[in-house]
């Protein structure tokens, strides 16, 4: 294990952190019966400002219905959506998806949350409000309500929306996190300015437009208050000589399924937010600028640059990609070597589960049973054998400070 800038400490040193039982209950989840009202209201109870309390509910009732809300994330998508830059197409009520979907996401462990918490401390020492914007199901939220005295999970996604109440609610209820159906260049418009504490994306930024996120965040943050957003990309081979024979394997399974969904499934709206996606992963998120009027104390860590980010690049999406760096020069920059980085260790069958939930439209444009990928799997049989491999992941992560 090797740290470029500074010292590395194994997550095995580290304490397993309280948020362990809302990932046991991705295992263990059963059914979306029953599922309670989705929440547009922030915390009231947190406030003197009762502006916070009546703003939110005041428009959750004009403009939200947790009804609405479930039904729509259990349909799917009608026809005149297909050019919807919103085109996550799985309904909330197929858990065994969503169950698959979470448990092989990347475990962000404590040491990374560190991160930002010093981050934050450095700053402020108030842990009142924070927004997860673009939530998924819920994984970051269930860890910074183990910190903060409240949480606004959002979401562009109503499928989302629904599983993460569905998750969080076991162990949070809605004083502790409340739902947002929004994207988060308009979130601002929900909360008061000056409300919230720290604000996190997590594999969301490259999605927005983050000019328009970056205005919405600064308006909401307090100054002192933080802004930490992240993009993890494809697994990577932890040893060196798993890497050099089968990761062009992995890269091969990516490429195939992104470049069937984008170049064959896509009208132009779509192609334009993939392209968009495409240059903001190319770019290790340094094309986001963070104006110093604005932002103080950027420190940008990449960890594990040897691996590939972008989850498609040019050869998937069939047009060119352009990358930008936005850094200036008063920014902190890092980089680290870890193979340890949030460590998976699968077999083949666990890379095929991976692959077949990463991302919905895999299975309807590739095909459940295809030949050409079939031979790829077994390709990563001959040099993998029968055990599991260790896998670790690239990472980038911005933190900024309001100013």
């Amino acid at each position: 294990m090797q740290r470029v800038l500074g010292r590395v400490v194994s997550d095995a040193q580290q304490t397993y952190h309280p948020r362990q039982r809302y990932l046991q209950s991705i295992i263990s989840h059963q059914s979306l019966t029953g599922t309670r009202r989705v929440l547009a209201a922030g915390p009231p109870h947190l406030h003197e400002d009762r502006r916070y309390q009546t703003q939110t509910i005041s428009r959750q009732r004009r403009n939200f219905s947790g009804t609405n809300i479930r039904r729509a994330a259990q349909q799917t998508p009608s026809t005149n959506e297909e050019d919807s830059e919103n085109f996550w197409k799985v309904p909330a009520k197929q858990t065994d998806f969503w169950s698959a979907y979470v448990s092989t996401r990347p475990n962000y462990s404590p040491r990374f949350y560190k991160y930002i918490y010093d981050h934050h401390t450095s700053h402020s020492s108030s842990f009142q409000v924070c927004h997860d914007v673009g939530c998924g199901a819920g994984q970051a939220s269930a860890e910074l309500a183990t910190r903060f005295n409240h949480v606004v999970a959002s979401e562009l996604n109503e499928t989302h929306l629904v599983v993460a109440q569905e998750r969080l609610r076991r162990d949070f209820d809605e004083r502790k996190v409340s739902y947002r159906l929004s994207k988060g260049e308009d979130l601002a418009q929900y909360y008061p300015s000056e409300s919230a504490d720290l604000i996190v994306a997590a594999e969301a930024m490259v999605l927005m437009d983050e000019r328009l996120a970056l205005q919405s965040f600064a308006k909401l943050l307090r100054p002192g208050g933080t802004l930490a957003f992240w993009f993890y990309g494809r697994p990577t081979f932890a040893d060196l000589k798993l890497r050099a024979k089968a990761q062009r394997l992995i890269d091969t399974i990516m490429v195939r399924n992104w470049a069937t969904v984008i170049q064959k499934d896509s009208g132009p709206r779509r192609r334009a937010g993939f392209r968009r996606a495409a240059e903001g992963m190319s770019s290790w998120l340094d094309y986001v600028r963070l104006d110093s009027s604005t932002w103080i104390d950027v420190h940008r860590i990449k960890w594990n640059t040897y691996g590939t980010l972008p989850f498609f690049e040019e050869e998937a999406c069939g047009f060119p990609i352009k990358t930008e760096n936005r850094v200036s020069g008063g920014e902190k920059t890092e980089t680290i070597e870890d193979p340890e980085w949030w460590r998976n260790d699968w077999d083949v069958e666990q890379l095929k589960k991976y692959f077949r939930v990463l991302f919905p439209g895999f299975k309807d444009a590739v095909g459940e049973d295809n030949k050409e990928m079939e031979s790829i799997y077994n390709e990563l049989r001959n040099v993998m054998g029968t055990g599991e491999a260790a896998f670790t992941w690239p990472v980038a992560l911005v933190l900024a400070t309001r100013k």
